[in-house]
């Protein structure tokens, strides 16, 4: 078997994203009206990308985030907003993990941060998918100070997992991150979110690579 280790992105692949959904929301909740400056499906921009890229804190991004607001805004408030940028991982995606995990070491690498991790780890704890059992390790882009497609956070994670680059397949709904993946050498597929099965598309490339 080529492939050892299965690299999952997490927004936009294991758990739907509803990135118009939330700016609304932020926009009539908190009167954060250029709220779409700075939130991306895949890429963020401003205080999002820095609080995902560790760069700040989340006590920082809070007074930052606040100073866009309206007068009054609290914290519960941001909170409402930033969930709505979230679905729930589906079943059959669950399901895909597990039985991959039977097979193949499965990792979750993710350009992530601080404010919506205390969203998703009970998400994906009630989807019956925990973030901490469920995969081998967790790589996110704010506790490794590191983006997506910086080279260097990909060597990391092969690097973390103990495979060769070519032993790694990575999957993200991002092009400019699967070319990143493909640059250091690791196997990777551009899933379309809504447009296509992640089961089949998984499942197919396993086979064309371990063939």
């Amino acid at each position: 078997m080529r492939i050892k280790a299965i690299f999952f992105d997490m927004g936009g692949v294991l758990l739907p994203l509803f990135p118009e959904r939330c700016m609304e929301a932020y926009r009539q909740l908190a009167g954060f009206k250029d709220i779409a400056d700075y939130l991306d499906p895949c890429h963020q921009h401003g205080i999002f990308l820095d609080i995902e890229a560790g760069r700040m804190d989340l006590e920082t991004f809070f007074s930052e985030c606040l100073k866009h607001c309206a007068p009054g805004t609290t914290l519960e408030t941001l909170y409402r907003c930033q969930e709505q940028f979230f679905g729930t991982p589906k079943a059959d995606d669950v399901a895909l993990v597990k039985e991959l995990a039977q097979q193949y070491e499965v990792y979750m690498l993710s350009n992530n941060n601080a404010f919506s991790m205390q969203m998703h780890i009970p998400n994906f704890e009630q989807a019956g998918l925990p973030l901490k059992t469920s995969f081998k390790k967790l790589f996110f882009s704010h506790e490794m100070k590191l983006l997506k497609p910086q080279p260097e956070i990909y060597l990391q994670a092969i690097s973390g997992s103990g495979h060769k680059a070519d032993e790694c397949l990575f999957i993200d709904d991002s092009q400019r991150n699967v070319d990143g993946a493909v640059a250091v050498g690791m196997n990777a597929v551009l899933y379309h979110p809504g447009e296509e099965s992640l089961r089949t598309l998984v499942t197919d490339t396993l086979a064309k690579l371990n063939s």
